[in-house]
């Protein structure tokens, strides 16, 4: 052959065969003969093993005048596998093969390491519970396991891609980010790489998962595929992100606590005191529970609620509340201050199981409340009731309506209200006649109020009323003409009484009390002026009719 010498530079074995039984060899380059010793036959080149079923495949294909064709072998060698491609074209007139041959064995390598790969991925998803897909960089495209599938049972009616997922609603968007990192470090060629992200299962909701690849590399170390694993730890993050606000939210508190303390339930171990503890203890004063509680209670706690203290900080008492479900707990006692003088103070107590370990902590926070205590405690005092009609006295009345006035975002409506010719009813009648009479309207009237709506007796036959968050398009008058005729029946068929009515609204026509006060007063004296047994809602230049 002219052309030999050309043969022999070529990179890959080339060679001419008979096709005769055994396939003999009618040329063979450089290469041929370098690799395999100048083999005779194609046989002298086949693995043992492996030419039966090699021969079975090129007779075949020559039976069905296969022009050209493609078979894989494993070499004859001593030591080392070698495997080849062998490239055939058929030439029925010559009765001749001419062949290509390359030695593939680094891709056979590649191929049984990710077949190896991927098996144990697929196991390892059999086993611990995670979900597993394919993610193909060159293509961006991801094949999902069956496990997936039925996880996340989206319509496949294209590729799915990064970009599918998100698009579609699969990915949480607060997990958008996070996710196409994920993604772009596979591309990068980073060898492994995990992230916490949020997924639309199948029942519709989100659940967190820990997701993790692996990277697989062609030789030359470019990035080919990444192989994903999907956990759900739904339970366990959110039981973390709970733990994690919790403890932001105590280190904020602890700033300007009388005493912070983070105690182990489970070890009778404190594992941190901050604040009145600080100070040296006593020697009998060992670190479990009941000890330092005993001791704060003897020094830190007003007597007559030594004994309420002391039932509620005790273990036993905590691990009840903890398995019942109870998991916030609080106590509002009175303290002793260093010279001796009585505060209130609050104890907040949080059981929370550590998401880390098995064990449960107590985080407990003191605090002063003693200004709002006495607040509450003297608006307790305030809020008698009028022992005739059983509503708030004058100074509850007051006192609540300010309140709410104080710092409101909402719409109320003042009303001052009182009943017509009352010291003539009592004149006419009688004083007990009157007292019934007042008891009575009151009833109906707060009958025809809400449960927030404030109502109260000012004195005499004097009421005021506050009703609280109302709407800008409520039909103020139907409201008024109802409240009207609730007096006017109050005592039928005995008598018959009316009453008047006079409103303000927060805030057009005021935002503290005394100008609400001032302007329904004025509205009321128009309606009295009007005939009485009506209403009047207050207007610019009202004042000038009373005066």
């Amino acid at each position: 052959m002219n052309e030999e010498p050309c043969l022999d530079r070529i990179p890959c074995g080339i060679l001419k065969l008979k096709t005769d039984e055994d396939l003999t060899i009618l040329y063979s380059n450089q290469a041929i003969k370098e690799l395999f010793q100048t083999p005779a036959s194609l046989k002298d080149m086949v693995c043992e093993s492996e030419y039966p079923e090699l021969l079975a495949e090129i007779c075949s294909h020559l039976t069905g005048q296969t022009v050209s064709f493609e078979l894989e072998f494993k070499a004859k060698m001593q030591k080392n596998c070698v495997w080849c491609s062998l490239q055939l074209n058929y030439i029925p007139e010559e009765e001749i093969l001419y062949c290509a041959i390359s030695d593939i064995t680094c891709m056979k390598k590649f191929q049984e390491h990710l077949r190896i790969r991927e098996e144990q991925y697929r196991l390892a998803s059999q086993h611990s519970g995670c979900l597993v897909s394919i993610y193909d960089i060159p293509s961006r495209t991801l094949s999902p396991s069956p496990e997936f599938s039925r996880t996340f049972p989206f319509p496949y009616t294209q590729p799915l891609s990064p970009e599918f997922l998100i698009e579609n609603g699969i990915v949480h968007r607060e997990s958008v980010t996070d996710l196409l990192d994920f993604y772009q470090n596979m591309e990068r060629g980073v060898p492994e790489g995990k992230c916490i992200t949020r997924l639309k299962t199948g029942s519709g909701d989100y659940h967190w998962f820990s997701t993790h690849y692996s990277l697989v590399c062609t030789e030359d170390q470019r990035p080919l595929r990444g192989i994903i694993s999907y956990q759900d730890i739904t339970d366990q993050y959110e039981k973390e992100l709970a733990y994690q606000k919790w403890m932001e939210y105590m280190r904020e508190q602890k700033k300007d606590c009388i005493g912070y303390y983070e105690y182990n339930l489970k070890f009778d171990l404190f594992e941190e005191i901050i604040g009145e503890m600080t100070q040296t203890m006593p020697e009998y004063v060992t670190n479990s529970f009941s000890s330092i509680m005993s001791f704060i209670a003897e020094h830190h706690i007003f007597e007559e609620d030594r004994e309420m203290f002391l039932k509620f900080f005790n273990k036993n008492q905590l691990l009840y509340h903890y398995y019942r479900g109870n998991r916030s707990l609080r106590l509002e006692h009175r303290r002793l201050r260093p010279d001796g003088s009585v505060y209130w103070g609050l104890g907040l107590v949080q059981i929370v199981s550590d998401p880390y370990t098995d064990t449960i902590k107590a985080f407990i926070l003191i605090k002063d409340i003693d200004a709002s205590k006495r607040e509450a405690l003297t608006l307790q005092e305030l809020s008698k009731q009028d022992s005739l009609t059983g509503l708030l006295n004058r100074a509850t009345a007051i006192h609540a309506i300010r309140n709410t006035l104080k710092n409101s975002q909402g719409h109320h409506i003042l009303i001052m209200l009182d009943i017509d010719r009352f010291k003539q009813l009592n004149d006419n009648y009688g004083h007990q006649f009157g007292d019934k009479a007042l008891h009575r309207a009151a009833s109906r009237l707060k009958s025809a109020l809400r449960r927030d709506d404030i109502f109260g007796r000012l004195g005499g036959d004097e009421f005021i009323i506050l009703l609280k968050d109302v709407a800008y398009s409520m039909d103020l008058y139907a409201r008024l003409e109802n409240l009207c005729s609730l007096i006017g029946s109050a005592l039928e068929p005995e008598a018959h009484i009316s009453g008047s009515l006079g409103t303000a609204a927060y805030p057009e026509d005021g935002t503290v009390f005394e100008e609400l006060y001032e302007k329904a007063d004025i509205a009321l004296y128009h309606a009295k002026k009007h005939g009485r047994s009506q209403y009047a809602v207050y207007e610019p230049g009202m004042s000038m009719i009373k005066s």
